[in-house]
């Protein structure tokens, strides 16, 4: 397998708040002078390298574990996203829910992807933890002539795909490529989740469940605070509270 990600000598990661609201700067070290890099979090590609000289990523935080990869990367790929070079855990992290769609031509823009869970507690939310348009309108909506003539709709071709090579090579019917709609959602509740998968149509009426479990382990929270709660000075032993 030819790989194009590279791991080592990149260290020294240093996160610092920016004035912007909920911003930071990413600092690091690396050893590979002539080559791009490329900053992956919770196993997709979220930003690269404008020259061999950056060392610095701006980020967004956010209220769920995010792991963090830098790697070097040579500057024909560093648009690419090459997740799938990355390890097994960095890649698919167990407390993120990745899924993905053929985008069908029954589905019209305006027609939104919705993921329900219930946090691992055994009652399902009544709000979406996420919603994705199914038609954003980066990405075209077939038209006549994109297809097999006659297949579709009044004035659209196709089935439920884009045709060979108009999408993802192999996800759709035989002989037909796929255009693929990703999500990724983070549990941030350790244990079994029940998800529902649903349209929600752009005049609002909502299809019925496609319904899925995911075993999640988010890493530990942080510690927001500390206190001393005692000091044994003829043992030297010291004890913390951390919440």
């Amino acid at each position: 397998m030819i790989t194009h990600l590279i791991y080592d000598q990149i260290d020294r990661l240093v996160l610092t708040p920016l004035a912007r609201p909920f911003s930071w700067l990413l600092r690091f070290r690396s050893g590979h002078a002539g080559l791009h890099h490329q900053l992956y979090i919770n196993g997709r590609l979220a930003d690269f390298s404008d020259s061999p000289a950056q060392r610095t990523f701006e980020m967004i935080s956010t209220d769920y574990p995010q792991e963090l990869a830098i790697t070097a990367v040579s500057g024909r790929y560093r648009t690419v996203d090459l997740s799938a070079e990355l390890p097994a855990d960095v890649q698919n992290p167990p407390w993120v829910l990745r899924t993905k769609f053929p985008r069908d031509i029954e589905h019209q823009p305006g027609d939104r992807l919705a993921i329900f869970h219930d946090s691992a507690s055994g009652l399902m939310s009544e709000a979406a933890s996420l919603e994705s348009e199914i038609w954003p309108p980066s990405v075209s909506h077939w038209g006549f002539g994109q297809n097999q003539f006659g297949w579709g709709g009044f004035g659209i071709d196709g089935t439920s795909a884009p045709g060979l090579g108009g999408g993802s090579f192999g996800l759709g019917p035989f002989g037909l490529g796929a255009d693929i709609l990703e999500t990724n959602l983070a549990m941030t509740n350790e244990g079994e989740h029940n998800v529902e998968f649903r349209v929600i149509a752009d005049n609002g009426e909502i299809s019925s469940a496609l319904t899925a479990t995911l075993m999640s382990a988010p890493p530990p929270q942080p510690v927001e605070n500390f206190s001393i709660t005692s000091y044994d000075s003829q043992t030297s032993l010291l004890t913390l509270q951390l919440s």
